[in-house]
């Protein structure tokens, strides 16, 4: 008895244009769980807030933070050296990607924003 299996969907569903768009919406949903976890100076602050800054780029494949001071308060280092003692958002420490995918609530709502998007086509 032969069997036969038709994947037309599967190629149109699985297509690059499709994967990209999963792509995007995970890697945004990622930036707005990560976004708790990064430090805030506060509303009434007159510099750039750090939370404010972030953004996915077209294709989705990173999510990046652009004010002058992100890349010391992500490693947690001024200068190279000296470590940042004291991160006054309670909750928010450095390396804020570890603590979202340290997060299982947080990375199953990347999964399935990749999942949702990519099974609407």
């Amino acid at each position: 008895m032969p069997v036969t299996v038709n994947v037309d969907g599967l190629t149109s569903r699985f297509s690059k244009p499709n994967i990209a768009k999963a792509r995007y919406a995970s890697a945004n949903q990622a930036m707005l769980n990560m976004n708790k976890y990064v430090p805030y100076s506060g509303e009434n602050s007159n510099q750039d807030h750090l939370r404010d800054t972030g953004h996915v780029a077209s294709d989705g494949q990173s999510v990046t933070w652009t004010t002058a001071y992100a890349h010391s308060i992500f490693l947690g280092l001024v200068g190279g050296k000296y470590p940042i003692q004291n991160y006054t958002t309670p909750g928010t420490s450095k390396r804020w990607d570890l603590r979202m995918t340290g997060n299982r609530q947080d990375m199953l709502e990347v999964t399935n924003a990749f999942k949702k998007t990519l099974m609407k086509g």
